[in-house]
């Protein structure tokens, strides 16, 4: 399961708010719900990532692991101004507090949430009111590849 995903159904499960994926063709629900948007897939971290070598089962595998960022961007929608304030706060603070111990036990860390903001449009004739904010999470990977044994070094 994505990232995205993992944090949508979890944010549906602890506040009962609907978030769906940004750019996709399925219907839209009815307000209020929200969008998520990931607006930097990879940023890189600091560091050169760590590799090591493991044995299993009599074979040898050099195993890196890195870190990198993603940036999420959040945009709620709802009947009114107010209503869209109220609902972001509702997730905003799911990042900052109320989420963090699940999405650390999925080795998602949140390094830092934005401020929430105004996003409302004017379409034609009406608003479409919404606020937002980002969020931007650091994630580990972790992939291998098997190797050779070296017996000896050089023919000694």
């Amino acid at each position: 399961m994505s990232v995205v995903e993992t944090i949508r159904k979890q944010i549906l499960t602890d506040t009962k708010f609907l978030i769906i994926p940004a750019n996709t063709t399925k219907a839209i629900p009815d307000l209020p719900y929200g969008v998520i948007n990931v607006t930097s897939p990879f940023i890189k971290d600091r560091g050169q990532g760590i590799e090591t070598v493991e044995e299993v089962d009599s074979k040898l595998y050099l195993k890196r692991t890195e870190t990198h960022k993603e940036t999420l961007s959040l945009t709620i929608f709802a009947e009114d101004e107010e209503a869209a304030r109220e609902y972001a706060k509702t997730i905003h603070k799911w990042f900052i507090f109320f989420g963090r111990t699940f999405l650390q036990n999925q080795g998602i860390v949140v390094i830092g949430v934005g401020n929430i903001e105004a996003r409302t449009t004017f379409l034609l004739e009406s608003y479409e009111y919404k606020q937002g904010f980002d969020v931007q999470i650091r994630l580990s990977e972790e992939y291998q590849q098997e190797i050779e044994h070296m017996d000896s070094i050089g023919g000694i």
